[in-house]
């Protein structure tokens, strides 16, 4: 199962922690808020951000946004023609892109220093400045329409998609950001050119990630004179309830595979939340124990394992792909218990931290990654919790690691993908 990201993902939940080079600032320019990170790399990242993500639109609507935002970047801008946009990237070794995912959606410009002027006047043509041709937008929705079905007859896509319908059913979380086939067709370019410019471009929706070599005298300069005159109009933060999860039947659909996909998924702390990082440290150990015991131990499945992810409605899943679903649910549901009672060594503790302080410095190295660990944060409630994050993993205690889980997963709410002569309400227990 892919881990969504954003996403990204489109990215991989979580946060990116990284050394103090410069200090990263935030401040308005033009009515928008810029976040700041000066770097000594020579790549540069600018990313604009629009807040809301699937509570946006309506269910009829889905996936328009996705649409419209890769279009900005795919379907012609300001004074360039899709091939000519196209063509002036790839000579400068431009990297451009636009999307969307459940909180938030993002056209992201990286490029080397040198050519940043290059970059920055495809970036501000692509935010002010989209051509929603019908002809484009045509073939756009063509390719959009094909990843969608590959992503549902892919297992590891169809199971998320089954993971997210079944633990936010009713809310906005239950759409998908991609969009359904039926949904994407009947959009036209005049719905999705009215959604971009009257539903996406509002100041008090968007905010501006910058990272890499540069000022923020020279940033609020060119920032000032690109995107002073974008309008101003009402907006209010989606506020959500975290789920309930209290479905204890499990969500089971019928595919013959050469192996089962099975979910598991437990609520989680916000990234606000004091309980955020111990809840990372405590689902990384819990991933380490469904190894060993699942495929070390036992051989059930080739990569079972756990994460957590970063949403405004945060939850927790357990991950297997099995010929045996009984055996390999009756590990999973035994081993979060016992760890749920008998908490995590002080070596699960440090091996936790290292692991996670180390493989996200590794990250560092990526500009972009930098840049989107400042946004998500910012989405999520404040920029500065990526930032800080070093420092509040190195905090995390061993009374926090174990109490975390017991406070929050209350319930095991189960979603399988494969054959239904091995599953059944049996098969997955009773909960915890």
């Amino acid at each position: 199962m892919k881990r969504i990201v954003l996403t990204i993902l489109f990215f991989i939940p979580g946060i990116i922690v990284y050394s103090q080079q410069a200090g990263t600032s935030s401040f308005d320019v033009a009515g928008i808020k810029v976040i700041l990170k000066p770097t000594i790399k020579d790549i540069v990242n600018v990313s604009m951000y629009y807040k809301g993500g699937v509570a946006n639109y309506t269910d009829d609507l889905a996936g328009i946004e996705n649409l419209a935002l890769l279009a900005t970047t795919e379907c012609g801008a300001g004074k360039y023609t899709r091939d000519m946009f196209k063509n002036r990237a790839e000579s400068y070794g431009i990297e451009i892109t636009g999307s969307s995912d459940y909180d938030f959606g993002v056209i992201n410009m990286n490029c080397i220093s040198r050519f940043f002027d290059q970059g920055w006047d495809l970036f501000v043509s692509a935010v002010s400045s989209p051509v929603f041709g019908e002809k484009e937008l045509q073939m756009l929705k063509e390719k959009v329409v094909s990843g969608i079905r590959q992503s549902e007859s892919i297992p590891d896509g169809r199971i998320n998609q089954l993971t997210m319908q079944h633990a936010f059913n009713g809310t906005p979380y239950a759409r998908n950001p991609s969009g359904e086939e039926a949904t994407i067709r009947k959009l036209t370019a005049a719905d999705v050119k009215n959604y971009y410019y009257n539903q996406l471009v509002n100041k008090n929706k968007m905010f501006i990630v910058v990272v890499g070599k540069i000022t923020k005298e020279e940033i609020s300069k060119r920032i000032q004179a690109a995107f002073a005159s974008l309008p101003v109009k009402p907006y209010k933060r989606v506020v959500y309830a975290a789920p309930a999860l209290e479905d204890k039947k499990p969500l089971l659909e019928q595919r013959q595979l050469a192996t089962n996909y099975i979910t598991a998924s437990i609520n989680a702390p916000a990234m606000t939340s004091a309980d955020y990082m111990p809840y990372r440290l405590a689902i990384a150990a819990l991933s380490n124990k469904l190894f060993i015991e699942i495929r070390a131990k036992r051989n059930l499945s080739y990569a079972p394992y756990a994460f957590a992810t970063t949403r405004l409605m945060p939850f927790g899943v357990m991950y297997v792909s099995t010929t045996n679903p009984k055996a390999s649910t009756e590990v999973m549901l035994d081993l979060l218990k016992k760890t749920m009672e008998n908490g995590f060594s002080y070596e699960e503790l440090v091996s936790s931290k290292s692991g996670f302080i180390t493989n996200n410095y590794i990250k560092e190295q990526s500009t972009a990654a930098i840049a989107a660990s400042l946004g998500i944060a910012e989405v999520m409630g404040d920029w500065e919790l990526a930032d800080k994050a070093a420092e509040l993993i190195r905090k995390v205690r061993l009374e926090q690691m174990n109490a975390v889980l017991k406070k929050y997963v209350n319930n095991v709410q189960w979603n399988y993908l494969g054959d239904l002569t091995l599953a059944g309400q049996e098969v997955f227990g009773s909960g915890i």
